[in-house]
């Protein structure tokens, strides 16, 4: 895959807007590309809101929010597959934490859940002191 789009935001939550906007386009201009045409919405919708969440998550999990912390976004594709990788450099975290038990309403825990969901892929790994979240969206 090769990279065609790398952005590299402040770790903080105004510009989750921005980085999920990014993400739209991206989606919808890959989706055209390979011509989904039924499920457009849907397949740009949950890229988005993928991107959006994991884009959160970092920075509500910075370990010192009054630093000048970056989540840098690399948006990647081939014929059949949308990739997103979100960089940061919080501590690394247990990305098979259960999910939370929705029947005790908690306020938080839903993200990876989501994202799972959402995307056909999801790895995590650390590399070089920063976490490292794949995310991919297959078109078929």
């Amino acid at each position: 895959m090769d990279t065609f789009i790398t952005m590299s935001f402040p770790s903080e939550i105004s510009y989750a807007r921005l980085a999920s906007n990014a993400a739209s386009m991206v989606a919808e201009i890959f989706s055209r590309q390979v011509g989904i045409w039924e499920k457009r919405q849907e397949f740009c919708h949950a890229f988005e809101l993928s991107v959006a969440e994991a884009f959160s998550n970092s920075v509500r999990n910075a370990a010192n929010p009054e630093t000048d912390g970056q989540i840098i976004i690399c948006f990647s594709s081939d014929q059949n597959e949308l990739m997103v990788s979100v960089r940061d450099t919080n501590p690394a975290f247990d990305p098979d934490i259960p999910a939370p038990d929705i029947l005790s309403y908690p306020d938080r825990g839903y993200g990876l859940l989501l994202i799972r969901q959402l995307m056909d892929q999801v790895l995590y790994s650390r590399e070089n002191d920063m976490n490292l979240l794949s995310m991919i969206k297959k078109a078929g």
